[in-house]
């Protein structure tokens, strides 16, 4: 066996470590790089669009082609009323209306690539971004290169990372990516380091207005707190603690507008658990084994038919270090984030607005591969025992054991894998303890290649068994112009009544599904909006993707009492597309539907019909009814603002509807905002007097006026403080020098 490795401890100095070694610094977080983009290029080996499923398709993707768009026409995106429940983008959050990063991918995806290449180039470079950002905590906690290459490539390849947020929930990905960075800038800050290179990631993160990376955020800034009065250094903790303040005033503007919102949308209140999409112990201790399908409720029945809780296969690895709690104080904040994190991982599956802790998999996973690192680094056993072995085995044996329990019917997918993790982890053994003269010079190195190979093997093999998300893949065009003929006949606003997606991609020439429909550049009511409005949804019968029952048709064509208009007239729905529901397979229902007076029918195929309302009048936005004896004639219609004048009202005044969502946060000159009509359409009040006069109807996000500046101010704050703290550091390192100049000059005087 061999002698002891000299490793560096938590507090040894990262230049006291350099001296010791001699290769570039670079070799392995470029290695780490490469390595993540072959393993992020697996998956596309065996399922070309894994990077476009679900979320990705019917919801990011067209977010983003729709900020392109209206980036370049010089519009910034705030709010939309032709997107109805899905049109306002501050309440909604995950616009990133306040990033930069977003609007840059925003402008990238406006220019016609393919969406199935685009979407996978911004996730593998989120990838990268991710494994370079635990590179760099991993050294932050004094863990060897080598051993931060494996954990940095090893997060990427993690099962909830790979199969949920890759391949649809792109907006957790991003944050993920960049709460590494967060952490490292951080710590540097909390060291005495730049603000900015805290407060930067801190601020994409964000803006992204992804909650779970945000709370994720706060929990961070928890844990480096602690860790910094555990090493009793103040100054830290302040640096901290302001920090904190700016990074609140940011979430502040981003979630306020949502917060204030909640009351007339489909954000849940209520702490409960369904047990959908929660995990269990069982579940997590089996781990390491690369094809577990655990027991987890999903879109998909009982067990996820995809290894999600999979974290590393060299896990077991950790019985051969030996901790102490004088060596873990120094990286309490690892300990802290990764207890919480699994805490919240093991949550009941509604807490609020939150839902699905396995969202959270990914940060625990993140929690365990530092650890594994670090300890791997700083406290090895020198000597390699029969029982520390069998501990090894006896540890990927009963991890083996759990996932053949949860699912027997893989036992040789099990055997396999298990086989493929125990040869792997044979050879870093040897790699570590076999006594040999070039092991001795280089066995650690070997050791961390040897698991990063057999990483991107491992990856290898799953995706050849487990090639696909388990979320829908719409089959979309991947082609954007294969999106500019759909409804060539329709005017106007455009309502659609079915569920596309269970027609089949074959109707994709027809219509589309939620956020799609950005790319058709028309204007449709069915997109997708996870907060919803709740009463336009219920009365519509819509969900958040859009899609609506099939009675929907009767509602749009029905009298609204108050009014004595129809449910088409005041959502100034213009053209109605109505789609063959699943079970009509001869198609009987939808040919029964015959349009009404007043609609022509101008297109008719075994999936659809589509009728255009014969006279199309005024815009989306603007006044479509008023009460008995008033009379208003518009002036002007934008997205945030509509002017009416009042030609004619009766003695008591009188009510206008218009065609907008009431959301909080509008506001009437010369009138008043009155009690929606149907329970969600802005309605306005004008008295007797307003006849003649100009009724200005605005909206502005809640809180607008002072959320704005706040976060102006935050920023600027921010910049200042990065800014003069660089200033100051240099001005303190010069004063050093020639204080460390003067000294020996000193020393030779006095002899």
């Amino acid at each position: 066996m061999k002698e002891e490795r000299r490793v560096p401890s938590l507090g040894a100095s990262v230049a006291e470590e350099r001296g010791r070694r001699q290769e570039p610094t670079f070799l392995w977080p470029l290695l780490t790089a490469v390595a993540t983009i072959v393993a992020a290029l697996i998956p596309l080996l065996f399922n070309r669009r894994f990077y476009f499923f679900d979320d990705t398709q019917a919801g990011a993707y067209g977010i983003w082609v729709e900020i392109g768009e209206k980036l370049r026409a010089g519009d910034w995106p705030l709010f939309s009323i032709e997107g109805w429940a899905a049109g306002n983008y501050a309440a909604e959050g995950q616009w990133g209306i306040w990033n930069p990063m977003i609007m840059a991918i925003g402008l990238g995806a406006s220019t016609g690539m393919s969406a199935v290449l685009f979407s996978s180039i911004v996730k593998i470079v989120f990838l990268v971004i991710l494994a370079l950002g635990v590179f760099n905590v991993c050294r932050t906690y004094r863990a060897t290169p080598e051993w931060s290459a494996v954990a940095g490539v090893a997060t990427t390849l993690t099962g909830f990372t790979t199969y949920m947020d890759g391949p649809s929930w792109v907006t957790g990905l991003m944050v993920f990516a960049l709460l590494p960075w967060c952490w490292w800038g951080l710590k540097r800050l909390a060291d005495g380091g730049n603000p900015l290179s805290a407060l930067i990631p801190a601020y994409l993160l964000i803006t992204i207005g992804y909650v779970h990376g945000t709370i994720m955020l706060v929990i961070l800034f928890i844990a480096l707190l602690a860790e910094a009065l555990l090493l009793r250094t103040g100054k830290g903790a302040l640096r901290l603690i302001v920090a904190g303040a700016l990074c609140g005033a940011f979430a502040l503007t981003v979630y306020f507008p949502g917060v204030a919102t909640a009351p007339v949308t489909a954000r849940g209140t209520v702490i409960g658990n369904s047990g959908f999409l929660g995990i269990d112990i069982t579940g997590l201790a089996s781990s390491p084994i690369p094809s577990s399908l655990p027991q987890i409720t999903g879109w998909w029945g009982a067990f996820a038919p995809v290894p999600v809780l999979y974290i590393a296969w060299f896990l077991p690895l950790l019985l051969l270090t030996r901790p102490t709690v004088a060596q873990l104080r120094p990286a309490a904040a690892l300990l802290v984030f990764g207890a919480a994190s699994l805490l919240l991982t093991l949550a009941p599956s509604d807490l609020g607005p939150l839902r699905f802790p396995v969202r959270l998999m990914p940060y625990f996973a993140m929690s365990v591969l530092i650890v594994f690192a670090v300890l791997m680094s700083t406290v090895l056993v020198s000597r390699l025992t029969r029982l520390r072995v069998g501990a090894v085995i006896l540890a990927l044996g009963f991890s083996a054991y759990l996932a053949w329990s949860q699912n027997p019917d893989f036992v040789r997918l099990h055997v396999l894998f298990t086989g493929l993790a125990g040869l792997a982890i044979l050879l870093v053994l040897l790699a570590l303890f076999v006594d040999r003269p070039v092991l001795r010079r280089h066995g650690l190195r070997i050791a961390a290649l040897i698991a990063v190979v057999f990483c991107l093997a491992t990856a290898v093999a799953q995706k050849k068994y487990f090639p696909a998300a388990p979320l829908p893949d719409f089959q979309l065009p991947a082609e954007p112009g294969a999106y500019d003929d759909v409804l060539p006949d329709s005017k106007g606003s455009i309502f659609v009544v079915g569920e596309p997606a269970q027609l089949g991609e074959q109707v994709w020439d027809e219509t589309l599904v939620s956020n799609s429909w950005y790319l058709a550049d028309k204007p449709v009511h069915n997109l997708y909006s996870p907060i919803m409005y709740t009463a336009y949804s219920e009365d519509l019968c819509m969900t958040s993707h859009g899609w609506t029952c099939a009675g929907a048709i009767f509602k749009l064509l029905s009298v609204d009492e108050a009014t004595g208009k129809t449910v088409a007239e005041l959502l100034d729905v213009d053209t109605i597309q109505i789609l063959r529901e699943p079970q009509d397979s001869d198609g009987a229902i939808l040919r029964s539907r015959v349009a009404p007076a007043g609609w022509t029918e101008v297109e008719r195929t075994e999936n659809s019909a589509t009728w255009v309302r014969d006279d199309v009048e005024g815009a989306v936005g603007e006044p479509v009814a008023t009460s008995a004896g008033t009379e208003v004639e518009v002036i002007s219609n934008g997205e945030e603002k509509v002017s009416f004048e009042v030609t004619r009202t009766g003695a008591d005044g009188g009510s206008v509807v218009l065609s907008r969502l009431d959301w909080p946060g509008y506001s009437v000159s010369n009138g008043s905002i009155g009690d929606s009509t149907r329970g969600y359409l802005l309605t306005v009040d004008v008295g007797p007097e307003s006849e003649g006069q100009v009724v200005t109807v605005s909206f502005e996000p809640p809180a607008w006026n002072v959320l704005v500046p706040l976060m102006w101010v935050a920023i600027c704050a921010s910049v200042l403080w990065g800014v003069l703290g660089g200033l100051l550091a240099r001005v303190l390192a010069g004063r050093r020098r020639s204080a460390s100049r003067r000294e020996p000059a000193a020393e030779r005087e006095s002899r």
